[in-house]
């Protein structure tokens, strides 16, 4: 075949676009070419995967999966609701009474002032008192805001115990025991508190919670956040770390070779407290003093006060016994929830310092035990055990709600004194009273406004300055009443006549000038109403 001749003037690429006849015979026409950039063709990602559809086992895995952690959620979440619901139930009806009070006082000062009352009385609570100080400068002083931290605790300290019984097998486990603790109405009770104890439950649950995963595996950021929990339990009370002793039983039974990682972890916990228990050594006696020893009528009222009545108190040792086995999560509960028990006992039996509240955290054992014996039984079973202990602490929680199941009704004795108030009254306390009769001016200082309240007559300086906590009264009685026409008297504690025993030249200086006009009992106090006397 003759090799085609071109012009000289064509180009090469010109060329390459005629028609070209193959030796068969054949014409090859060559398609036009695209003048311009030509795109590669999109390549995918080299992570990029191809969508497949999900076999039925996948699904079915899948849906599992899901449906586990929503039970995991409801095991730790419905304890913590029920326990915020029951709680907010009645939460301001009842007045603070005399420790709340000592709670509301010591945010009304400085922080000046509050590290040097501190350093003369209640210090083994000063954390909590620097916590709820802080809280109060966001929130406000009321009876809502300070008693919405123990709130919010009580229902933490319920999801905790939902996440130890999910913990210790199963999500039914955590249900049961965080259900049951969120029902009890001492629950109720401290929850409603502006006191440290549900702190102090919370604490003691997370070390609970990092002890029962240290059984299972030690490591150094377990260790180290258990020695944090046991720090915060301390903190918020030092008699709470009797706990240890608890815990430190149940390593013992359960992981002996663990206890010489557990005992350094435990007194890490211990050294940021040495502070506070020096200080708190030195006030021990101003403190707690007032307390009785232990004695049957102690151990008697235990179980049938402790759980918040003695129906649902009966109910919870007989469950918590029937629990008692050599499982790793029943050996725990029970030493938690008997060992410091016994131990502040025998201590209260010598020295004063046996209180129920003081171990308010060990109902924590005991609801675990309880969720571990009805898990083991069928799901109607659990839930019909379940209801009939709810039955049982209705009276209960009627009871907590109650003024006298705080000892003191101070809402009463701010009923009164409204109530009768007028212009140019006075007011005299019982400082010496039985129990903190040296807190009755909060009171008044808290539920009164300034002119709507009764002159203090004898005041000299005012309560919690330069460290005192008390106020100082004026000796000279009757200078200081001069011609008031009408005086209330405010006593802690009930009394036939309301000038019985009253401190210093009161009582005296008083049945000579006045007359007792009327007298009131409210729960633990006396309020009387005097007129001033004729002249002869």
């Amino acid at each position: 075949m003759d090799t085609p001749v071109y012009p000289a003037s064509m180009s090469r690429a010109a060329r390459s676009q005629l028609p070209v006849a193959t030796p068969n015979g054949e014409v090859h026409i060559p398609l036009p070419r695209r003048v311009g950039v030509v795109e590669a063709p999109a390549t995918p990602p080299a992570d990029a995967t191809m969508l497949l559809p999900k076999s039925p086992s996948q699904e079915e895995a899948e849906r599992k999966h899901r449906l586990e952690a929503w039970q995991r959620r409801i095991a730790w979440g419905a304890p913590a609701l029920l326990t915020v619901l029951l709680g907010l139930i009645g939460l301001t009806g009842t007045g603070l009474w005399a420790d709340e009070l000592a709670t509301w006082g010591i945010t009304t000062v400085s922080w000046a002032e509050l590290w040097r009352q501190l350093d003369g009385t209640d210090a083994t609570i000063g954390p909590y008192y620097v916590l709820i100080r802080i809280w109060t400068t966001v929130f406000g002083d009321s009876d809502l805001s300070l008693r919405l931290p123990s709130l919010f605790a009580m229902a933490g300290t319920a999801a905790i115990v939902g996440l130890i019984g999910i913990r210790l097998g199963s999500n039914k486990i955590g249900l049961v025991a965080g259900l049951t603790l969120a029902i009890l109405p001492i629950t109720t009770r401290f929850g409603q508190e502006a006191r440290p104890y549900a702190l102090a439950a919370l604490a003691a649950a997370v070390a609970t919670l990092l002890l029962i995963r240290m059984l299972e595996g030690f490591t150094l950021g377990i260790a180290l956040a258990y020695g944090a929990a046991v720090a915060a339990l301390g903190a918020m009370h030092l008699v709470a770390l009797l706990m240890l002793a608890g815990h430190g039983l149940a390593v013992l039974l359960i992981k002996r070779k663990l206890l010489w990682r557990w005992t350094p972890s435990a007194l890490a916990g211990l050294i940021p407290l040495i502070p506070i228990i020096l200080i708190g050594r030195r006030q021990q006696g101003s403190q707690i003093g007032w307390i009785p020893f232990t004695d049957l009528h102690q151990i008697e009222a235990y179980g049938l006060e402790f759980f918040g009545g003695a129906l649902i108190g009966g109910a919870m040792l007989a469950l918590g016994v029937a629990a008692v086995s050599r499982e790793r999560g029943a050996v725990v509960a029970i030493c938690l929830g008997v060992v410091p028990v016994a131990m502040l006992m025998a201590l209260g039996s010598v020295t004063h310092i046996w209180q129920q509240r003081y171990v308010l955290y060990t109902i924590v054992g005991w609801a675990l035990l309880v969720g571990l014996l009805l898990a083991k039984r069928g799901l109607i079973a659990a839930l019909a055990t379940l209801a009939a202990l709810a039955v049982l602490t209705l009276p209960g929680q009627v009871e907590v709600r109650k003024p006298a199941f705080r000892y003191q009704d101070t809402k009463a004795v701010v009923a009164l004194i409204e109530r009768d108030f007028q212009p140019g009254d006075g007011i005299v306390y019982g400082l010496k009273d039985r129990g903190p009769g040296a807190l009755n001016r909060d009171i008044i200082a808290h539920y009164l406004p300034a002119n709507r309240r009764p002159t203090d007559l004898l005041e000299d300086r005012p309560m919690r300055t330069d460290g005192w906590m008390v106020s100082s009264e004026h000796q000279d009685v009757a200078t200081r009443l001069g011609e008031t026409p009408r005086v209330w008297v405010l006593r802690l504690g009930e009394y036939g006549d309301p000038l019985e025993d009253l401190d210093g030249t009161k009582k005296d200086v008083l049945k000579e000038r006045y007359d007792v006009a009327d007298s009131w009992w409210t729960t633990g106090y006396t309020v009387a109403l005097l007129t001033r006397k004729d002249p002869v």
